[in-house]
């Protein structure tokens, strides 16, 4: 079948079973990606074998990582297409995706107990869905080869193929996972091996709002028609750089209303975090919790506002609570990172400006290396200024 039109009346389909606009949102994502995916790969019929592909390809071209939105929202795109092209009707009845394994039985034995060990040493799951996938694809590396690699029998050649036989956009994550298999093996003459290897780190500029749209995002969290909760979260982004995957988990209890704090644990780190409350966003939230938060079943900060009254289930629900903010504040959003992460940005430029130590930034942004926070330097153009050499009395002569 044609796969335009397969995703078009998949698209259909999902609308016509009453699915939130959030949800066709994220699906409309995976069919500009896997019509993308499609052209790259000169297809234009679908079959088992491109659906395959593409629910296999997990990781993001942004970061290099692997991603579990994409594994679960893929997965489950390619179901549903397989399900029409099998029985003529999409089948929505939820199933559950079981983890991928490597097909060799020796490797799927250590494919498991390495996923054992990670639930012992890492309490985030994103990090050990980072760890796992890098072991799948290790090993997946390995069953390509003529004959099976005891992992006792690995050799710092084989680990500097797997490295070349990547892309180079992957290569930092994927040295980062195999490092981490190494040690998992206390193979430190392999780690030594992988040592001499710097894969290339692109930094993108970072964009941050002017002053002007600043102000446009403030008369619209000011306006009636913006609901009281947008005009909470997107204050309480602006002012702390708080991750979407933290903010959709904040608890009531998470605010401490006598000394005007907010605290919570990040779910990439593990550590707590604890902030003022400004009187901007404590007021917000305060506006928000007596006049329009529904009276739900649960003690989560920000829940949905038409029944059920859930908390806000993925990054999409903040997505797209930033991009109506962004529309209706008439800022373009070509040259801006959307949802939470272009508030991160902005909150932690904004404490650059106000000579906010490094360390306390990355502290309140949560990353483990001040040297992370670094960058957010470069927002900052007059103290970039600061930093130019000036040219007096440097030599005219040019040695060759």
């Amino acid at each position: 079948m044609d796969i335009n039109t397969v995703c078009t009346l998949l698209i259909d389909a999902l609308k016509n079973a009453g699915y939130n606009d959030t949800t066709i949102f994220n699906y409309q994502g995976a069919v500009r990606r896997f019509k993308t995916f499609c052209n790259e790969h000169d297809v234009t019929e679908y079959s088992y074998e491109i659906g395959k592909l593409y629910a296999d390809s997990v990781i993001s071209p942004k970061t290099g990582k692997f991603s579990k939105e994409r594994y679960h929202l893929q997965g489950r795109f390619v179901r549903l297409i397989d399900s029409y092209i099998r029985i003529g009707q999409f089948d929505f009845s939820t199933t559950s995706r079981s983890k991928v394994q490597p097909e060799n039985t020796y490797y799927q034995k250590v494919y498991t107990d390495y996923c054992s060990y990670l639930e012992e040493e890492y309490e985030n799951e994103n990090t050990r869905h980072f760890y796992e996938y890098g072991m799948y694809t290790f090993l997946s590396f390995l069953e390509k080869r003529k004959d099976v690699v005891q992992l006792e029998d690995l050799t710092a050649s084989i680990c500097l193929d797997y490295v070349k036989c990547s892309k180079p956009e992957r290569q930092r994550w994927l040295l980062c996972e195999l490092r981490k298999i190494c040690r998992y093996l206390e193979r430190n003459d392999l780690l030594v091996a992988l040592s001499g290897i710097h894969a290339p780190r692109h930094h993108r500029i970072i964009q941050v709002l002017e002053a002007e749209e600043q102000k446009r995002i403030k008369s619209v969290t000011d306006d009636d028609a913006t609901p009281l909760r947008d005009s909470a979260m997107i204050l309480l982004g602006l002012s702390t750089g708080i991750r979407a995957c933290d903010i959709i988990k904040l608890r009531l209890t998470d605010i401490d209303w006598r000394n005007d704090t907010i605290s919570w644990r990040q779910s990439k780190t593990g550590n707590l975090v604890c902030v003022p409350l400004t009187p901007p966003v404590g007021n917000a939230i305060a506006r928000y919790l007596t006049t329009q938060r529904p009276n739900a079943s649960n003690n989560y900060l920000f829940v949905r506002l038409i029944a059920p009254f859930d908390p806000l289930s993925c990054h999409s629900s903040c997505y797209m609570m930033v991009k109506r903010i962004l529309e209706r504040a008439c800022i373009s959003t070509d040259d801006h990172i959307l949802g939470m992460h272009m508030l991160r940005h902005n909150a932690a430029s904004t404490m650059v400006r106000n000579e906010v130590p490094i360390e306390t930034i990355a502290a309140i942004l949560g990353h483990s290396d001040p040297d992370t926070t670094g960058i957010y330097i470069t927002t900052d153009e007059n103290r970039l200024k600061e930093c130019v050499l000036p040219f007096n009395g440097i030599s005219r002569e040019v040695h060759t």
